[in-house]
């Protein structure tokens, strides 16, 4: 029975390594530091949504939740994404300050913070995996992409 074992798993590595190319999962999660401050009586209201570019459009994966009244948001959402050794694999990361609650969607409806677009890549290959970006205007607003391999 080991044996039969012991073959089943190699054929299993075998495929995913020689069929699929190398794959892993990376979990990715989000901070800011220093956001401008867009609303008028409160603090920004933050939210993450991250996009991944397939072919030419860009297709949504998901959005965080929002963090209210926090210049230096950091988001507890995180995302897990095949990561491609092979393959240069393009995110953009978009950063709004949430003003219509009722419609989270409704990107017009809200203020844009700023974006970034990035690759795996660069964040897998980032001192401790931790791609550190300006976003948006300001000069000393940062974005941080956390990769965790599992």
């Amino acid at each position: 029975m080991g044996r039969d074992l012991d073959d089943a798993v190699l054929a299993a590595t075998s495929n995913a390594i020689h069929g699929a190319g190398l794959i892993q999962t990376l979990r990715l999660t989000f901070a800011c530091k220093n956001l401008p401050n867009l609303d008028t009586f409160t603090r920004t209201d933050g939210m993450v949504v991250l996009h991944e570019k397939r072919g030419t459009m860009w297709s949504m994966l998901g959005m965080s939740e929002v963090i209210m009244d926090n210049l230096n948001p950091e988001w507890v959402k995180c995302f897990d994404v095949p990561y491609k050794f092979e393959e240069k694999q393009l995110f953009k990361v978009t950063v709004y300050d949430i003003d219509d609650f009722n419609n989270l969607q409704n990107w017009s409806s809200h203020d844009l913070v700023g974006e970034l677009e990035f690759s795996l890549h660069e964040v897998v290959t980032a001192s401790d995996q931790i791609l550190s970006r300006q976003i948006g205007a300001k000069k000393d607003a940062r974005i941080e992409i956390t990769g965790e391999e599992f």
